[in-house]
This record gives C-alpha cells, sequence and structure tokens, in this order.
C-alpha cells in the first residue's frame, strides 16, 4: 500500500485494523471499512477529482474520495448508496475517538471533508515496521499512544443520570462525555428541575427518547436525522433547551438553526420557549468554530462550567 510520495510503508488493512486494537478503541470500530478510511485519508499519491487546492487525500477527502480509493487502490466493491455506512459506522465514532477530523461550515456542508489527526498520520505513515512503530513515534517526538488516545476514550461506556432508575450508557468517546456534561453538569446548573427529553447516541440509532414527553411537545420521534444531540426541558419555566455537541463537528450555525426552529416550532406554537445552546470542550474548540454560530444561539464551554456566552438576542 503506497500511503506517501515514493514511500513503500506497506501497510494493509489487516494491520491497520491491528494498531487500532492497540489503541483500544472499541472493538465494533475495528473493521475492514475502518481501516480502509484510515489507509485512505493516511495517502500521499497525487490525484485528480479531489476538492479545490487538495492534491492528496491526506490533504482532506470527502466520503466520495474514499469510497472511490476503497474501489481503486484497496480493490473492494463498495457502492455509492454506502455512503451513510462510512459516515455513521467509520468516520464519525473515528471523529469522536480523536483519530479522524471532520471539516465542515454546517451540517448538510458539500464540502465536508476529514483529515487525520496528525499523530495518527505519522503512526500510520512510519517507515518503521509495525511492532515498532510506536516506539519510533516516541524516539522522534510524536505521540505516545496514551496522548494520541487517551485512557477515557478507550473503549469505556459512559453511564449518564438522565432521571431515571438506571443511567443510560452512551458509547465511548469525547462526543458523548460533552454530551453527558451537558445533561449532569449545565442541566441542574441553568434549569430548575431539568428532564431530558432526548439523548443521541452513535450506537444506538433512537438514542435516548422519552416518547410520552416529545409526543406532548409534539417533537418528531422517527425522523432522527433532524435531532439534535440533546434536549433539556425545564416545565417550571416552560424553556426548552435543544443542544449541538461540539466535539468534532460544528455548531448551531445560521441554516441548522433554521432547522431546529422548524423541529421544535408545535412546542413554541404550546407555549415553550426554545433556547439554542452548542456546547464546547474547551476555549480551544470554541476559536475554531465561533465565527459559524448563529446570532441568537448560546455558547457553553465543559471546562468553564459556571458561564453561558450568549449571541445576540436570543431567540
Amino acid at each position: 500500500m503506497i500511503l506517501a510520495d515514493g514511500e513503500d510503508c506497506r501497510l494493509d488493512v489487516d494491520e491497520v485494523k491491528v494498531l487500532l486494537r492497540q489503541l483500544g478503541v472499541d472493538r465494533r470500530l475495528i473493521t475492514d471499512q475502518s481501516a480502509i478510511c484510515l489507509l485512505a485519508l493516511a495517502d500521499g499519491v497525487e490525484r485528480a477529482g479531489l476538492l479545490p487546492g487538495k492534491r492528496h487525500l491526506r490533504d482532506g477527502a470527502r466520503i466520495h474520495d474514499i469510497i472511490a480509493f476503497a474501489r481503486h487502490t484497496c480493490g473492494r466493491a463498495v457502492a455509492e448508496n454506502t455512503r451513510e455506512s462510512y459516515r455513521k459506522l467509520s468516520l464519525t465514532p473515528l471523529c469522536e475517538a480523536g483519530l479522524v477530523v471532520r471539516h465542515q461550515l454546517s451540517t448538510n456542508d458539500p464540502k465536508t471533508f476529514y483529515r487525520l489527526h496528525p499523530a495518527m498520520l505519522r503512526l500510520l505513515t512510519c517507515s518503521a515496521p509495525l511492532a515498532r512503530r510506536w516506539l519510533a513515534q516516541e524516539l522522534s517526538g510524536g505521540l505516545p499512544p496514551s496522548d494520541l488516545y487517551p485512557p477515557q476514550r478507550c473503549g469505556r461506556d459512559i453511564a449518564v443520570n438522565v432521571g431515571q432508575p438506571q443511567p443510560y450508557v452512551l458509547s465511548p468517546g469525547t462526543h458523548s462525555r460533552l454530551a453527558a456534561d451537558v445533561v449532569e453538569v449545565y442541566a441542574p446548573r441553568f434549569l430548575a428541575c431539568p428532564r431530558v427529553v432526548y439523548l443521541g447516541d452513535t450506537r444506538h440509532k433512537g438514542g435516548y427518547q422519552q416518547r410520552d414527553v416529545m409526543r406532548e411537545l409534539n417533537l418528531p420521534i422517527h425522523v432522527t436525522t433532524s435531532l439534535p444531540d440533546v434536549i433539556l426541558l425545564c416545565e417550571r419555566e416552560r424553556h426548552l433547551v435543544v443542544v449541538e455537541v461540539v466535539a468534532s463537528s460544528g455548531p448551531i450555525s445560521p441554516a441548522r438553526l433554521v432547522q431546529l426552529q422548524q423541529l421544535v416550532h408545535q412546542a413554541y406554537i404550546l407555549g415553550y420557549h426554545p433556547r439554542y445552546l452548542s456546547a464546547f470542550p474547551s476555549r480551544r474548540v470554541l476559536r475554531r468554530f465561533v465565527e459559524a454560530i448563529a446570532w441568537g444561539t448560546q455558547a457553553w464551554i465543559a471546562e468553564e462550567a459556571a458561564q453561558v456566552i450568549s449571541f445576540g438576542t436570543l431567540a
């Protein structure tokens, strides 16, 4: 497998799966499809037909580009209608694991592309034999495994107190950890007697749903693709807080705000006052996305949990 210009790193799909096991990722992510995604995003061969300004897949690849790589370089019979499988089952979990970074301006941005975390790129393109790659990266100043993939991401489920006798268990990852912080830290701090109406999860298609409450609010139950990451309810003040968790994808942009307003329109008619919140793990992540945040929304930073930032007059 040629990954770098003129350099044969001799990595194949099975060897990438070995690396994923060494990283301690959830075993359900250790698949041929995920390995192909990583190989594509490490590829250094000059190619035509990529996004403007991109010469190699490692510079930034769309799902279409990754599928083309699977077909023509890996010899896999991959249909174009498997895009959602690549996105949901491989790329989104790899982003949440911190191995891949997604670049997009809005939820449906047609120019969305993916790149490897720099440490993962160094690991995949290192010329050392597979068994010695971790050591080679440490000696060359690259990140060791514990820094690339922190212990809290190593396949541990995340239990969240959603107000039920048993906690709801989210799949491992930075995204899930931040969603849990929204429920367990933000909600009790800023809402009186908050209730979790909806909590999304990449592993469970429907996520956690209080269906009776969603039906009462006229929120769609089955249209999971349009749902945000978290929906909170404060019955006493009749506030409905709609939250997008920003771990690897974007915040509530103007376009996304319109979608979310449509989602809660019936609840608004019933007298509930929606708030729209983008949750960030740190100021560093907030700075990456601040220009995309819509006016009339709020931002909350988990590392500075006592404060909320308001962008203009709230809707």
